[in-house]
C-alpha cells in the first residue's frame, strides 16, 4: 500500500574543512514495492528550480538505492562498508563517482520511520565530500 507522507531530509556535506547544511520538508509517497520499502519526493526546491524526482529503494537494513531523474539523473547504491560506482548526469555533463557507505541505518515500519546515511563521494579515488543524511518519514 502506498501512502502520502511528509518527508524531512536533513543533510550535511563536508568538503575539506567547510560544511554546508540543508533541510527539506516536502510531501512524498512511501510504501512497499516488490517486498522492499520505497519512498519518492520532488527535490526541486533544493536545486534552485531544477526539476528532480528522487526515489529511494531500501534493499536491506544496510543497503539503499537512490535514483534521481529529471534535470539531474543518477543512481547511487549506498551500502555499509562497500564502495560502489555511480554515474551522475547534469545538463552540463556526466561524472563517474565513487560512493563509499560508512553507515546505513534503517528504522522503518509501515507507518514511516527514519533512515540515516553517512557516506563519502570520490572522483578518481580523490575525496570530494563526506555526507551525512537523515531522512524522517511520517504519515500525513
Amino acid at each position: 500500500m502506498i501512502k502520502d507522507v511528509i518527508i524531512t531530509v536533513k543533510s550535511v556535506q563536508a568538503i575539506d574543512s567547510d560544511a554546508d547544511s540543508v533541510e527539506l520538508t516536502t510531501e512524498g509517497e512511501f510504501g512497499v514495492k516488490d517486498g522492499k520499502y520505497f519512498l519518492s519526493y520532488e527535490e526541486g526546491q533544493l536545486m534552485d528550480s531544477a526539476s528532480v524526482k528522487t526515489k529511494m529503494f531500501i534493499n536491506s537494513q544496510k543497503s539503499i538505492v537512490l535514483t534521481r531523474s529529471g534535470d539531474i539523473n543518477s543512481r547511487m547504491e549506498i551500502e555499509e562498508n562497500i564502495r560502489n560506482n555511480c554515474f551522475y548526469s547534469t545538463p552540463i555533463g556526466e561524472l563517474s563517482l565513487g560512493i563509499h557507505g560508512e553507515k546505513v541505518n534503517v528504522d522503518l515500519n509501515e507507518n514511516g520511520g527514519k533512515i540515516k546515511l553517512v557516506y563519502t563521494i570520490d572522483s578518481d579515488l580523490k575525496l570530494v565530500s563526506r555526507n551525512e543524511v537523515e531522512i524522517t518519514v511520517k504519515e500525513v
